[in-house]
């Protein structure tokens, strides 16, 4: 009975002492955490399925190329009339979540377009709905899907009937 004793609480000791590794924890700094989850060249950005066939410095330019279309079409497809004249740029702030849905957070200075365009919100967001789901942005360094967000400029020209 004592010589099971002593072999357990040897083996209990054994175990206490090599087995706190596995325990062991590291800390990164914020700076560190900063710097790894920074956007790098190596970083794939977002793209359809329709881009997959081209290289990957092709894919985000079919990107934006497919999302510029799409608004552009939608706008043109649209009788809209102004009530000024107008010659401004805007810009779609436009969001690719980690799963690859499209959504327009915001249009940037778009105070006296929308004014003189009331429905060109509504517009534009159901262009934006209307696209394919996307294929998300990779952090190439960890491998996994993540949020983007993209700017894509609009000049609006337009003057009252």
């Amino acid at each position: 009975m004592k010589k099971s004793f002593y072999i357990l609480h040897s083996l209990l000791f054994l175990f206490i002492f090599t087995g706190c590794e596995y325990f062991s924890t590291s800390t990164h700094t914020p700076q560190q955490i900063k710097k790894a989850s920074a956007w790098s060249a190596d970083d794939q950005g977002p793209s359809f399925e329709s881009c997959l066939g081209l290289s990957a410095e092709e894919q985000f330019p079919c990107f934006k190329y497919t999302l510029s279309q799409t608004v552009n079409e939608a706008l043109y497809a649209e009788e809209l009339i102004a009530t000024e004249t107008l010659n401004e740029e805007i810009v779609l702030v436009i969001t690719i979540d980690a799963e690859g849905s499209i959504a327009l957070d915001s249009i940037e200075n778009g105070d006296s377009v929308a004014d003189a365009l009331p429905n060109l919100s509504e517009i534009v967001t159901n262009a934006i709905l209307s696209l394919p789901t996307a294929i998300p942005s990779v952090k190439t360094n960890v491998g996994i899907s993540v949020t983007s967000s993209i700017k894509l400029p609009i000049q609006i020209i337009a003057s009252p009937q």
